[in-house]
């Protein structure tokens, strides 16, 4: 009767060994691992596809999402027929999923579980593009920190400084604990600017010098970059009149052309202003930064993944270099805007400087 019932839901089944054209029927079903693709182990977004992998899943009909109630929040994936293999059952994570153990149930034994819960996060976990730089990138997801220790108390005018060793100029300040351990963390930013490229120093001030001392470890000198070029590969920075700012066009920003499909990534940080498509500018994305200024990418291969509202960092990935929209060959259309951002009353003005600066230093 068994036997009869899986070859009625179309359950694979084995024929034994020696031609008896006997049958076995499919083990019972083991859950090891799950994972979602660019996420931790155990950790999946809605619309994701999540693999499970395990031994004798090919007989699984439902996949099984248990939440933090035994059964009120349970949200129940059938599977076709062709869902599962033996060692591994592929699954989108429907958008009601809610963290917890899953389930996978079969025609015949008891569900087999997961055996971590899984944990449903908001989305994607940034790529970030600079991870791999030896620079501080101002605005980067990667700080600077300087850790100290004050033995006695320390001069009302006693400071941790970030100075220009190339300028001497004191960017940044920070004032001392009044004991114990402290610590300064720096993103390369001198106020709402990004701090221009070029070695920078850590360091206690005269009067902090006495009652202070900087612990092992700390970043008490490295380079700085201003910001991340944002084209990922092999490119040619705008040349012609047509790929400038201005010309006979109006041309709003600057041309820079590369292979279809090379990453884009954020030349600084900011929050998501718009993120859209249009018929001219194809699919693009508009980053407001602190200091009331706007930078567009356009032309993109897709829509970003990046939300309006987002924050981004430096070297964060927000699409793809393409020719969607108006477009002659794959290129990033950068524009720059002055505050307080773009189309929000500023104005448009050139990028090239800054790219040309960008790509020397990143």
């Amino acid at each position: 009767m068994v036997l009869l019932a899986l070859l009625a839901f179309g359950v694979p089944v084995a024929v034994a060994a020696g031609g008896s054209g006997g049958t076995e029927v499919p083990g019972q079903p083991v859950v090891s691992s799950i994972s979602c693709p660019l996420q931790p182990p155990n950790s999946c977004a809605a619309g994701q596809q999540m693999t499970v992998r395990g031994n004798n899943l090919h007989s699984a009909q439902q996949v099984t999402f248990v939440g933090s109630s035994p059964t009120r929040d349970n949200v129940v994936v059938n599977l076709s027929a062709r869902a599962a293999q033996p060692t591994e059952i592929n699954v989108t994570v429907p958008s009601r999923a809610k963290s917890g153990p899953v389930r996978v149930s079969g025609l015949i034994g008891t569900p087999a579980t997961s055996p971590e819960p899984v944990r449903i996060v908001a989305g994607l976990p940034a790529t970030d593009d600079a991870s791999g730089s030896k620079k501080l990138i101002a605005g980067g997801k990667r700080e600077a920190h300087f850790g100290y220790h004050v033995s006695v108390r320390a001069q009302a005018d006693a400071r941790v400084e970030a100075i220009s060793f190339t300028t001497g100029k004191i960017v940044r300040r920070w004032p001392l604990v009044k004991s114990g351990d402290g610590t300064v963390s720096w993103n390369g930013f001198d106020g709402k600017e990004p701090a221009r490229s070029g070695i920078y120093l850590l360091r206690l001030n005269d009067a902090a010098r006495p009652s202070a001392k900087a612990k092992a470890g700390s970043d008490t000198q490295f380079e700085l970059a201003e910001g991340f070029f944002p084209i990922r590969g092999r490119h040619k920075l705008a040349s012609s009149e047509m790929q400038r700012f201005g010309g006979g066009r109006d041309h709003q920003g600057t041309d820079h052309f590369a292979a279809c499909g090379t990453p884009l990534a954020a030349w600084t940080s900011g929050v998501v202003q718009f993120n859209g498509s249009h018929g001219a500018a194809g699919n693009y994305i508009v980053v407001r930064r602190a200091n009331g200024e706007s930078y567009a990418y356009m032309h993109m291969q897709q829509r970003s993944t990046v939300k309006v509202g987002a924050k981004v960092f430096a070297g964060q990935r927000l699409g793809r270099v393409s020719d969607s929209g108006s477009a002659s060959g794959c290129h990033l259309h950068i524009e720059l805007w002055t505050a307080p951002g773009w189309y929000k009353g500023g104005e448009p003005y050139d990028s090239l400087p800054l790219m040309k600066r960008l790509d020397k230093h990143s």
